[in-house]
C-alpha cells in the first residue's frame, strides 16, 4: 500500500471520527478510484479517493437514486471535492458486509445462484425505470460521456479496445479482425437500440454476497443509458465456461424472459467485453494495475475469446 495513501486516510478518518484507524486495507478490485477499508474500534468504513471529481460525484448522485428504488446500497458518511484536507477528492461510505461475488461464486450451490440471479433481475427492472435522455453513454456525476446513437458508442468502444491492445501488443490481427466483424455484423441492430438505464458494473464485482445471499451493491459511480443486454453480457462474460457461471447467467436471462435473439446479442456483447477486458492487460489505471502485460493471462483470455466466438 502506498505510504502517502495511508497517511491521507488517517487524516480523513481523524477529521470525521476523531480516532486513528487501527488497520487500513487496500481493496484490490476496481480501476477508477483508490479504495481502502479503514478499521476503527467500533466500525469499518470504506474510503474512496480520486484526483477526478466525476467518479465520486457519480456515487454522490446515484446512491440516493438507487436507494429510492429499494436497492441496498452504502450510505455516504462524508465527502469533500475541494481537496482541502488531502490532495484527492474523497468519499467515506458505510461498509456493506459480504464479499464480491467473484470471490465466492464457485462455492455457491445451484439454489443460491438462482436466487441471486432473481435479485439481480429485480434490480435490472428497477434501474430500467430511471428516466433517460435521448443520448447514449455513461452517466457520471456532473458530466457524462454521451453519443447521439448506440452505434457511435459501440464504435468508440471498439476503437478504445484496439488502441489499448495495440499499445501493449495484446491486440493481434486475428482479434482485431474479429472485433471489426462483431461491429460490422451487428451495426444494423445497434442502430435500432433506444436508451434504457442499466448498471453495467454488476458482474464479477460490486455485487456483495453474505452467507450465500445478495446483500447489496457498491461502486455506484456510473450507470449507462443504452442497451441493458450489454449489462447482462458482462455477467455471462465474467465466468464463461464454468458450470456456476452458466447456471447463474441462464437463471438471470430466464428471469428477464429473454428471447433467443436477445440471448444471441448477450453472447455478442459478452465477446466484445472479453476482448475489451483482454485489452486492459498491461494498462495502468490505478495502483491495482501495472503497466506490464501478463502474458499468461493473455493466453487464457484469447482461449476464452475463441470459445465464446463460436457461440455468438
Amino acid at each position: 500500500m502506498a505510504e502517502n495513501h495511508e497517511n491521507l486516510i488517517i487524516k480523513v478518518i481523524q477529521k470525521y471520527f476523531g480516532v486513528i484507524p487501527t488497520k487500513i486495507f487496500r481493496m484490490t478490485t476496481g480501476i477508477c478510484n483508490e479504495v481502502y477499508t479503514a478499521v476503527m474500534p467500533d466500525r469499518e468504513v470504506i474510503v474512496r479517493m480520486s484526483p477526478y471529481e466525476k467518479f465520486l460525484l457519480g456515487s454522490h448522485n446515484n446512491i440516493p437514486i438507487f436507494k429510492s428504488l429499494g436497492i441496498k446500497v452504502p450510505e455516504i458518511l462524508g465527502e469533500d471535492y475541494g481537496k482541502t484536507i488531502i490532495p484527492y477528492n474523497y468519499q467515506i461510505q458505510s461498509k456493506i458486509e459480504g464479499r464480491d461475488i467473484d470471490q465466492v461464486i464457485s462455492t455457491l450451490n445451484d439454489i443460491e445462484l438462482k436466487n441471486i440471479a432473481k435479485e439481480i433481475s429485480n434490480i435490472l427492472n428497477k434501474v430500467k425505470t430511471i428516466p433517460t435522455t435521448d443520448k447514449f453513454g455513461v452517466v457520471w456525476g456532473g458530466e457524462g460521456e454521451f453519443s447521439d446513437t448506440w452505434t457511435k458508442r459501440m464504435r468508440i468502444w471498439v476503437e478504445e479496445s484496439k488502441e489499448r491492445g495495440k499499445k501493449t501488443g495484446v491486440m493481434d490481427e486475428k482479434t482485431s479482425t474479429l472485433l471489426k466483424k462483431l461491429y460490422d455484423n451487428n451495426k444494423a441492430y445497434f442502430d435500432t437500440v433506444k436508451p434504457v438505464s442499466y448498471f453495467g458494473d454488476m458482474s464479477s464485482k460490486n455485487v456483495m454476497i453474505l452467507d450465500g445471499k445478495f446483500n447489496g451493491l457498491v461502486d455506484l459511480d456510473g450507470y449507462t443509458q443504452g442497451d441493458y443486454l450489454e449489462g447482462i453480457s458482462r455477467i455471462k462474460a465474467s465466468w464463461y465456461g464454468t458450470s456456476y457461471g452458466k447456471i447463474y447467467t441462464d437463471a438471470l436471462m430466464d428471469a428477464q424472459n429473454l428471447t433467443p435473439a436477445q440471448r444471441k446479442m448477450v453472447a455478442v456483447y459478452a465477446l466484445m467485453n472479453r476482448i475489451s477486458w483482454a485489452c486492459e492487460n498491461g494498462i495502468q489505471f490505478n495502483q491495482n494495475t501495472k503497466p506490464v502485460v501478463n502474458w499468461k493471462a493473455d493466453k487464457k483470455n484469447k482461449r476464452i475469446i475463441k470459445i465464446l466466438a463460436s457461440e455468438k
